[in-house]
């Protein structure tokens, strides 16, 4: 199943993409020798897909994630960089179309997913600062599961990331979270009907910026 993200209202189609790039973390990490550790990810990490080029550097802030993501897009590399209150989180996103920042109500609770089910919050999307429209975000649990990246293998939480404002179609993803490494291994986004639409996974990976 294909959706055409251009049919119906244009406006709606760009506010689309962008919440597709502010909500969608795609992290996976291949490897090549050694595998990764929690203590090595501290020092942030880059990876890379080679084709089309998608670049991004995490590096962790606290419970959360910076992130400076470099990618190819209508034959140009535009810049992107991002603020994570977790990793299964998104805050607020920086590109060339502008800035777009999602205020969630409740307090960050993602830690103990695994015992709770389930975290909501009512979330406002704000574009360049300005209130653009509210809903509800909804992260379920839904299984352990393991995450293999070339000959590494690690326990993950199989995690469903929807996001709903009102007037548009929910944004949901299937994604891969390693606890250990505090990374997102990988992320599939699924249509309304949850089949897959796309999936993003990584061709290598290097410890801190430019090793």
């Amino acid at each position: 199943m294909v959706v055409n993200l251009d049919e119906g209202n244009p406006g709606i189609s760009i506010l689309l993409r962008s919440l597709s790039l502010l909500v969608g973390i795609t992290l996976a990490v291949p490897a090549f020798g050694n595998c990764l550790t929690a203590n090595e990810t501290k020092q942030g990490v880059l990876l890379t897909r080679e084709a089309p080029f998608y670049s991004v550097f995490y590096k962790p802030d606290g419970p959360g994630l910076t992130e400076q993501r470099l990618m190819e897009r209508d034959g140009s590399l535009q810049p992107v960089s991002a603020v994570y209150l977790h990793p299964l989180l998104v805050e607020k996103r920086v590109s060339a179309s502008g800035t777009h920042e999602l205020k969630y109500a409740n307090a960050i609770a993602l830690d103990d997913l695994p015992q709770k089910k389930n975290w909501q919050s009512d979330t406002t999307l704000f574009i360049n600062g300005k209130k653009s429209v509210s809903g509800t975000t909804f992260i379920r649990f839904d299984g352990l599961g393991e995450e293999t990246i070339a000959s590494c293998s690690y326990n993950v939480w199989v995690i469903n990331s929807r996001l709903k404002l009102t007037e548009l179609p929910p944004i949901i993803f299937e994604q891969y979270y390693s606890p250990e490494l505090n990374l997102v291994l990988r992320s599939v986004r699924l249509s309304a009907a949850n089949q897959p639409l796309s999936e993003v996974r990584f061709d290598r990976f290097q410890i801190g910026w430019g090793n």
